[in-house]
């Protein structure tokens, strides 16, 4: 009983989430993807979303790395490959090369192990209340975890 009440309270909320992300070609709408893991499959599906809603939809998405996620910027990282065939980090450079902003919690840099700026994949901006906030409460923002 309790797994059937829990299957409709995902199934209403999985309903809810597509029917606000009829995405528009006019700009006014906007995605921030929070990813705080650096697991492969979760990773890679944040990533591969964005980058997918950057050049199909042609609006401003935002990738935020935080907690481990922040692991994924990491220029120096081992790279496990996805089924795709890429790593998460070549995954990244590609959806920032289709032009999507990747933002660093830079608490989490130092959490993780002290993340060095000089560390971090070449496009990758560090966050802060004065770059992270802009994109996260813009009008007509959409926001996603992972």
């Amino acid at each position: 009983m309790v797994m059937t009440k829990m299957r409709n309270i995902l199934l209403i909320f999985l309903l809810v989430l597509t029917s606000n992300v009829a995405f528009s070609a006019d700009n006014s709408q906007k995605l921030f993807v929070n990813l705080s893991s650096d697991d492969l499959n979760r990773a890679a599906m944040a990533i591969g979303f964005s980058t997918k809603v950057r050049k199909k939809k042609n609006i401003p998405v935002t990738l935020f790395l935080n907690v481990e996620g922040v692991r994924i910027a990491d220029k120096n990282a081992p790279g496990n490959k996805h089924v795709s065939g890429k790593s998460l980090q070549e995954m990244l450079v590609g959806f920032m090369k289709e032009g999507g902003r990747v933002i660093i919690c830079p608490m989490c840099m130092k959490n993780v192990g002290s993340l060095d700026k000089m560390e971090l994949i070449d496009g990758v901006e560090i966050g802060g209340p004065s770059v992270t906030w802009p994109a996260l409460f813009a009008e007509g923002t959409v926001v996603l975890s992972y």
